[in-house]
């Protein structure tokens, strides 16, 4: 008997938000209807009631227009923000199916199908590029990019020295100013292996 209550609540649970959602659908519809027909502004419509934003009143605007996916309007997780600014198609096809996510580990590279429930604040970084998925490729670049910036800076706060005596060679590491001194005791280095 528990379990059957426990059910059937659940099961009515998820009817009323299908239902919200169906009215969430149809007050952007009314909004479009608002804007496009009554000639009224966003913020005329924001105005009417003290809960309503000018912002709550875009977000169903885009809903009416079909720009926006329902679910998004409450959703919490990293790449909700970066679905919003997708096309609606892109939007849907990123909610309903899985993402591709370019995991590098060494010099091996590995694809994964993330949904974009699981996809971390980083992960986001590098699969979106403001209203586009990256491709695998360009998800490549952009790591390849941050490791070159990492190392720049590790380069930058090593306080290692400004050169390396390899054999009979020295290599500068950055750029310098050296004095006479410094470039006797490199000849020194050298000559002394």
């Amino acid at each position: 008997m528990q379990i059957e209550n426990k059910n059937q609540k659940i099961t009515e649970f998820v009817a009323l938000i299908t239902q919200g959602i169906e009215c969430w659908n149809k007050a952007g519809e009314i909004v479009v209807q608002l804007l496009d027909e009554q000639e009224l502004t966003i913020s005329d419509i924001a105005q009417t009631s003290e809960f309503l934003t000018e912002d709550i009143v875009t977000r169903f605007e885009q809903l009416g227009r079909r720009q926006l996916l329902p679910r998004l309007l409450v959703a919490d997780y990293p790449a909700a923000k970066h679905l919003v600014r997708l096309p609606y198609s892109e939007q849907k096809r990123a909610v309903e199916n899985s993402l591709d996510l370019l995991v590098c580990e060494g010099k091996e590279a590995n694809i994964l199908k993330v949904s974009v429930e699981n996809l971390t604040p980083t992960q986001c970084r590098q699969v979106f590029d403001g209203d586009q998925v990256r491709s695998i490729g360009a998800q490549r670049a952009w790591i390849e990019d941050r490791r070159s910036i990492e190392e720049i800076r590790k380069t930058l706060e090593q306080p290692e020295s400004i050169y390396q005596v390899r054999g009979k060679k020295i290599v500068i590491r950055r750029p310098c100013e050296l004095t006479a001194g410094q470039l006797a005791a490199m000849i020194s280095e050298i000559e002394a292996k």
